[in-house]
């Protein structure tokens, strides 16, 4: 099982109505999860995951209402966080140094990301809100 596998299963055993494609089961680079719903006047949600051998992630949130977000761990140049684990905050997953933040993300376990991933997003869908999506503690 691929680590993108992993992620799918653990994120739709927690959300029934999430559907997941990986893009070629030959040579997998992505898997993008799809849900009927989203967050206030969002119709869908989409998540779009990435994860390399080395353990390096990206899971890139997208809407239909035009709003973008990331969580990342991979090496980077930003000024902070001082690690790799970093987040690309709403509307538009900006990658400008001065809205860089530090992910709320710690634990690397597929599993474990999949299942905080899902309850940040929970969380900011029943809140109506994306304010906190980022600010989340006691993951699971």
């Amino acid at each position: 099982m691929t680590k993108l596998d992993a992620f799918r299963e653990a994120f739709s055993a927690i959300e029934p109505m999430a559907s997941g494609e990986i893009d070629d089961r030959l040579n997998p680079r992505e898997l993008r999860i799809t849900i009927p719903y989203g967050i206030g006047e969002a119709d869908t949600t989409i998540f779009t995951v990435r994860w390399t051998t080395a353990g390096d992630y990206n899971i890139h949130y997208s809407d239909t209402s035009g709003r973008n977000l990331r969580w990342d761990i991979h090496p980077h140049d930003f000024s902070a966080p001082p690690d790799d684990r970093h987040f690309h905050p709403p509307p538009d997953a900006s990658s400008a140094d001065t809205h860089v933040e530090k992910s709320c993300l710690k634990e690397p376990s597929v599993d474990i990301v999949a299942r905080a991933i899902h309850l940040l997003w929970r969380q900011a869908l029943d809140e109506g809100s994306m304010t906190s999506i980022n600010a989340g503690t006691n993951h699971p």
